[in-house]
């Protein structure tokens, strides 16, 4: 009973495996995993570095803007990790809209 209703959050949330999740969702679920703090309009804010990031490949210029971005906004909370934090996020964000983003 507990499987049937985790299957039915995970497909409400659009993370379940092979389906098309927004990028904003993949944010917010990273940012949760990681314990971190972005409000939804940052994390808006960072949809499209996301999407270049994607289109460009891991080691471009728009990942590391990507990480850049993330690593301001973990220090605006005052993260003592900021730099570490930013690069896990965003790989997590990469792993999480490798199936497609939204």
């Amino acid at each position: 009973m507990l499987q049937k209703y985790k299957d039915v959050y995970s497909l409400a949330s659009g993370m379940k495996r092979g389906c098309e999740v927004r990028v904003h969702d993949a944010l917010r679920k990273a940012f949760t995993k990681y314990n971190a703090y972005a409000d939804p309009f940052t994390l808006m804010e960072i949809e499209n570095f996301v999407t270049a990031a994607l289109k460009d490949g891991p080691e471009s210029s728009s990942m590391r803007t990507l990480v850049d971005n993330l690593e301001v906004i973990l220090r605006r909370s005052e993260d003592p990790d900021a730099e570490g934090k930013a690069r896990q996020i965003a790989e997590y964000v990469i792993q999480l809209c490798s199936s497609g983003c939204s």
